[in-house]
């Protein structure tokens, strides 16, 4: 009972321990990247960094610090941060700047907290006027604040959950002149709005990187604005359209999971066929903030590409891309992507061409090591499953075998920059010449099979090995595991 006491009583004195050696060595590491840092306290291995003045890039800063061995996340105190104007719960009451812990799902972070608060009288205003009210009043959102009102969103805030703003600073990235050129179109000011809209906090465009909550996987989320039942997120970079700064009126992303459609003219008609397309695909439509265009409203996305056009386009990127970006702005259409062989990259282009698109297409990431192996694997399991058949002494597939061929070929056309070898084997009965000549032919059936539902001929070779390879399962040859056919792939 005294060993329990005292492990008891020393525990507090463990922690506290730990707490002092990651608040030196975290202070240490800001001192290195921060000079207006001036301390860190720790509560167990979470952490709070405090700074003399206001920091240019808090989340940085966070990122910095949460790669010390030891620490499980840092929170960057209000010291450190521009102070913001006041936030708004969800009784429509303003409220002193607070800043609340969001859950944003399973691959997001929390803010920070802080309990200061002032009581003021209810504002008599709707939750999308108190938003816009928040934009404005904030001294570090007066660009964004302003593109907001000059695109009119204030009307089209009914899908939005989360609106993410870019703090001055990020504006002054990128740059006057481009930010001039944006803003001389009103559809470049509302496709950049509309790209900073999201319609749920659980958003695919919303990931965990070194534990700072980013979006598209490259601006980085600095504060947390409670506005009613929305947020407003603070972030540290403009987000754009493509490198070039000319927003689009439509643009169609496709990966390997989803088809993402934005843009300031998005037509009914267009996403409907988009919608369409997606139904028949194995991809998930995926609707970036911003209305459907107004019937009455100019399509300016005809005065550059038919609607025959584009739906030509988007069917085949479907067919022929792995990954794909169809771009109309007021410049002219263009199409980028990686395809997933060179015919079907020669059809797309000549689709391209046919409708006035530019293209620019490349052939898709080869696969690494890991990846060929877990294929080989993936392969194995499921010719130990299902294994392919032949009729006795013959290189023809007994009935129904050759439907595992169909599996496994979908599974190489999906990985790009593999060779594929086909090795036919017999059992030890019969005469060597002959059973080589019937493993020969049985892999190049099985080869003929993988062609033939999709696999690049040019990528794939066979060859038959006879009964030079049996199986022993305790000095005894299996043979029925001996007849087989084994399906490799490498890196080409």
């Amino acid at each position: 009972m005294v060993g329990v006491v005292l492990f008891i009583a020393g525990a507090p004195l463990f922690l506290s321990s730990i707490e002092r050696d990651l608040e030196t060595r975290t202070l240490d590491r800001a001192a290195a990247v921060e000079p207006l840092v001036n301390g860190v306290r720790f509560s167990g291995q979470d952490g709070t960094v405090f700074c003399t003045s206001p920091v240019e890039f808090p989340a940085q800063l966070v990122a910095n610090l949460v790669e010390v061995r030891g620490v499980h996340s840092i929170t960057a105190d209000r010291t450190c941060r521009v102070l913001r104007a006041p936030t708004v719960d969800g009784s429509s009451t303003a409220a002193s700047p607070t800043t609340t812990t969001v859950d944003i799902g399973p691959t997001s972070t929390s803010g920070s907290s802080s309990n200061e608060t002032t009581t003021t009288e209810s504002l008599p205003v709707s939750d999308d006027e108190l938003l816009i009210s928040v934009l404005e009043s904030d001294p570090e959102l007066t660009t964004m604040s302003r593109l907001v009102l000059a695109a009119g969103i204030e009307s089209r805030l009914s899908d939005v959950s989360v609106v993410l703003a870019p703090v001055d600073g990020a504006f002054d990235q990128l740059g006057a002149d481009l930010l001039a050129e944006i803003e001389s179109t009103v559809s470049s000011i509302v496709a950049l709005v509309d790209i900073h809209m999201l319609e749920s906090a659980n958003s695919t465009r919303v990931s965990l990187v070194n534990g700072v909550t980013t979006i598209d996987g490259y601006s980085q989320v600095i504060e947390i604005l409670e506005v009613g039942g929305r947020e407003i997120w603070l972030v540290d970079t403009v987000l754009r359209a493509d490198g070039t700064g000319v927003l689009p009126l439509l643009q169609v992303d496709l990966t390997n999971r989803n088809i993402e459609v934005s843009g300031s003219s998005v037509s009914t008609e267009v996403l409907e066929f988009i919608t369409d397309a997606a139904e028949g695909s194995d991809r998930t439509l995926e609707r970036m903030f911003g209305e459907v265009i107004d019937e009455d409203a100019p399509d300016l996305v005809a005065d550059v590409i038919s609607l025959g056009g584009i739906e030509r386009l988007i069917r085949a990127m479907l067919a022929t891309l792995e990954t794909g970006v169809l771009n109309i702005s007021e410049s002219g259409a263009s199409l980028t992507g990686t395809y997933l062989d060179e015919t079907r990259a020669a059809s797309m282009e000549a689709v391209a061409r046919s409708v006035g698109a530019a293209v620019l297409l490349a052939p898709p990431a080869p696969v690494s090591p890991s990846e060929v192996d877990a294929l080989n694997d993936k392969i194995s399991e499921t010719l130990a499953g299902s294994p392919v058949n032949f009729i006795s002494g013959r290189a023809e597939f007994v009935f129904g075998s050759d439907r595992v061929l169909a599996d496994i070929a979908k599974l190489i056309v999906e990985a790009p920059g593999v060779e594929v070898t086909v090795r036919g084997h017999t059992d030890s009965d019969g005469v060597p010449a002959s059973n080589l000549q019937l493993s020969a032919d049985r892999a190049a059936a099985v080869a003929a099979a993988l062609i033939a539902q999709g696999v690049d001929e040019t990528v794939v070779r066979s060859e038959g090995v006879g009964s030079a390879e049996p199986i022993i399962v305790e000095g005894v040859e299996d043979k029925v595991l001996s007849r087989r056919v084994e399906i490799l792939v490498s890196i080409s």
